[in-house]
C-alpha cells in the first residue's frame, strides 16, 4: 500500500513541476519583475562566468542595477552567494528557468515524506497536495527568488537530522551528517537568519542527544 503513496506523491512532485513551469513562463514570462530577482539574476549571470564580481563601470549611478554594489573599482551583488550560486546552474545550462520548478517539485517529495514520517503516508500525500495548491507557494516558486531553494534546504536538513538521532537509521549515518551539514550550511550561505532561526531548536535537541542518546548518536 504504502507503494501507491509513494507513486501518488511521486506524481504530484512531477505536477508540481509541470504547474510551477507554467507560472514562471506564463504569468512572469521567465524574466525578473522585482529589484530582488533581477540582482539574483545578475548575479548568477556573473557566477557562471566564474566572477565573483566585475570592475565597476565609469560611472557607477549611469548603470545602476538594485541591490548591485560598487565598492573600490568592483561591482557585486550585496546578497550571499547561496542561491545564485545554485541559480548560475541553470545560467550555465540555459535552463534557468527550469531551477525553481524543479526545486518545487523536490519540495512536495520532501514535505510528503516529512509529514508522513510523523503521522502516516495518507496525511503526508494530503500535506504535499496543500502545499502543491497554495498560492503563496506557487507564486513564490514561479519567481527567481531564493524562498523555494531554502524551503528545500530546510527539508533536507530535517530529515537527515531525524535519521541522524534514530537508533537504527534507515540509511548510513555519516551519509545523513553529509546531508545535513551540506544542507544547513548552504542555507546559511543563502539566509543566514533564517539559517539561525531553523537550526535554534535542533541545537537545543542536539545538547539533549549528548547527555542522553546513544554513543553513536552523540558521535553524530
Amino acid at each position: 500500500m504504502k507503494r501507491w503513496y509513494n507513486l501518488a506523491a511521486l506524481l504530484l512532485a512531477l505536477t508540481t513541476l509541470w504547474v510551477v513551469f507554467q507560472v514562471t513562463i506564463r504569468i512572469y514570462e521567465g524574466v525578473p519583475h522585482i529589484e530582488d530577482e533581477v540582482a539574483y539574476s545578475w548575479q548568477a549571470a556573473l557566477y557562471a562566468r566564474n566572477r565573483l564580481a566585475i570592475e565597476s563601470p565609469p560611472c557607477p549611478h549611469c548603470f545602476l542595477t538594485p541591490f548591485v554594489v560598487d565598492y573600490n573599482g568592483l561591482r557585486f551583488s550585496k546578497y550571499p552567494p547561496g542561491w545564485a550560486a545554485a541559480l548560475s546552474i541553470g545560467t550555465r545550462l540555459n535552463l534557468r528557468d527550469w531551477v525553481n520548478p524543479l526545486l518545487a517539485a523536490l519540495c512536495i517529495w520532501l514535505t510528503y515524506r516529512l509529514a508522513g514520517r510523523f503521522t502516516s503516508p495518507p496525511v503526508g500525500l494530503l500535506t504535499a497536495f496543500l502545499t502543491l495548491t497554495s498560492p503563496f507557494f506557487l507564486l513564490n516558486a514561479g519567481t527567481l527568488l531564493s524562498h523555494v531553494w531554502s524551503f528545500f534546504l530546510t527539508l533536507a536538513f530535517i530529515l537527515a537530522w531525524l535519521e541522524i538521532t534514530q537508533v537504527q537509521p534507515a540509511v548510513p549515518r555519516w551519509l545523513s551528517v553529509l546531508l545535513a551539514g551540506f544542507s544547513l550550511g548552504l542555507l546559511a550561505l543563502t539566509r543566514p537568519l533564517t539559517a539561525i532561526a531553523v537550526a535554534f531548536p535542533f541545537f537545543i535537541e542536539g545538547i539533549i542527544h549528548l547527555i542522553k542518546s546513544p554513543p553513536p548518536v552523540q558521535r553524530a
